[in-house]
């Protein structure tokens, strides 16, 4: 396996010394999870009991992992009875015969993306996520997070634009739309 990754890798080297990555992108990091536990517990097939399964629950596994979701996974059937398996929504273990998880889920790159002027339902977002409260980080936070990623990695205020161009607050969706009212002039997200 060691001398595949070495090849991947020089493959990227080569890559952005020749102009194959655009200026200032990082190359992007995947991960592989073989037989994924969760808390002790072998990842249970499905996000809630017996529903939400496969892509689902492999979505949550990776995002809880900070990457935006799964590209591929693969079953590992009836386990339960002696590898129990966990409900990441919920915590319910499966120790049945009949309890499914995965054998491995490969999650999404982790490439970080810059959002300028970042919107939410046409308007600019605010600055705070709520009113008044939760500003910077947590507001940019939530926007990543609404677009699939993790989390913030970065980001920069516009300051007293609501007269101009209102924003809107990220959790109860209201308007600022004073001088007085902030909002975000980029957002990098990962």
């Amino acid at each position: 396996m060691r001398p595949r990754i070495n090849w991947v890798v020089a493959g990227i080297v080569l890559a952005a010394g020749l102009g194959g990555l655009p200026w200032g992108a990082a190359p992007a990091e995947a991960a592989e999870f073989r037989n994924p536990m969760i808390s002790g517990h072998r990842l249970d097939w499905c996000l809630n009991w017996a529903t939400d399964c496969g892509q689902p629950a492999a979505d949550a596994f990776c995002r809880a992992r900070g990457y935006p979701g799964a590209t591929s996974f693969a079953p590992a059937h009836n386990i339960g009875a002696s590898s129990p398996t966990k409900v990441i929504s919920t915590g319910r273990i499966c120790d049945q015969a009949f309890c499914d998880g995965f054998s491995r889920i490969t999650c999404r790159e982790t490439a970080s993306r810059e959002f300028t002027n970042p919107s939410l339902g046409g308007y600019r977002l605010d600055w705070c996520r709520s009113w008044a409260a939760e500003c910077g980080q947590p507001a940019a936070d939530a926007f990543c997070r609404a677009k699939g990623y993790s989390r913030a990695i970065g980001y920069a205020p516009a300051h007293d634009i609501g007269a101009s161009t209102p924003t809107r607050v990220f959790s109860t969706g209201q308007i600022c739309d004073q001088a007085f009212c902030d909002g975000f002039s980029s957002i990098t997200c990962r």
